[in-house]
């Protein structure tokens, strides 16, 4: 079965196919109806509470694991702040102790 037209050339009206007529009659606009579940009286899926478990076990270990790498990382920045303070305060005290000396060298 085919929708094409024939005609619809600029003064020509358009009109459908002669076979249409009656397959146009026997259309419906129904919906389909859906599909029984063949399922319908059967139990609900197998539960298996090892697996469960398991699951709950796996999402306690991502969690402690997540938390654990957040306080690694708050700890790292604190001892790379910690080092440079400390490195900072050396130098410092060496370039002190340094100024020192070629005064007393120099008599400055």
């Amino acid at each position: 079965m085919s929708w094409a037209l024939v005609g619809g050339r600029g003064d020509q009206p358009v009109r459908p196919l002669a076979g249409l007529k009656n397959a146009v009659a026997d259309y419906t606009w129904h919906m389909a109806e859906p599909a029984t579940d063949s399922r319908a009286g059967d139990d609900a899926p197998p539960f298996d509470p090892v697996a469960v478990d398991r699951a709950y076990l796996q999402e306690r270990a991502r969690r402690r694991a997540r938390i654990e790498r957040s306080r690694a990382k708050r700890r790292a920045a604190l001892r790379f702040w910690l080092v440079l303070l400390g490195l900072i305060a050396v130098s410092v005290l060496l370039t002190l102790t340094i100024w020192r000396e070629v005064e007393r060298l120099f008599g400055l």
